[in-house]
């Protein structure tokens, strides 16, 4: 299975962030911006990357359970030059999973505004549907080590 994964709303802003991917199947999580910035007030200091931390979380609350079946994930390039620093993040969290995961299947690249993927998160945003799983505060803690 091939997975694109896109944003809508960003870390940064405080606003409500979507991530989201689709292919032949589809998956929204929701961070709500209040949450968001408890959480960023509340490590900023503490992790400078914050804000990579926090995408990579979201990207693997929203792909987790199709891990097994991946062949290739491609990740919006929504932080430049950030990449590296992101998957990162996401490995570690995949590896406590999947340990053989091969870190060769996740790739950034610009998805652009026609992908599914983005189509889905910019209508989950603007709440023409609603996310599969809106993330709690504690879900986010378990995860920002």
């Amino acid at each position: 299975m091939h997975i694109e994964v896109d944003q809508s709303g960003k870390i940064e802003d405080y606003m409500n962030t979507i991530v989201a991917f689709r292919n032949k199947e589809q998956y929204t999580v929701l961070l709500q911006r209040q949450i968001k910035n408890e959480i960023l007030t509340k490590y900023r200091n503490k992790y400078k990357d914050i804000h990579y931390r926090l995408f990579a979380i979201l990207i693997y609350y929203c792909i987790k359970n199709y891990l097994h079946n991946v062949q290739l994930i491609v990740i919006d390039d929504e932080y430049e030059k950030r990449g590296v620093d992101i998957k990162k993040h996401l490995l570690r969290l995949i590896w406590k999973d999947y340990p053989n995961f091969d870190k060769e299947l996740i790739r950034f690249s610009r998805i652009g505004k026609k992908s599914n993927a983005h189509r889905l998160a910019y209508q989950t945003f603007v709440g023409k549907l609603a996310p599969n799983k809106i993330l709690s505060k504690n879900e986010i803690e378990n995860l920002i080590f």
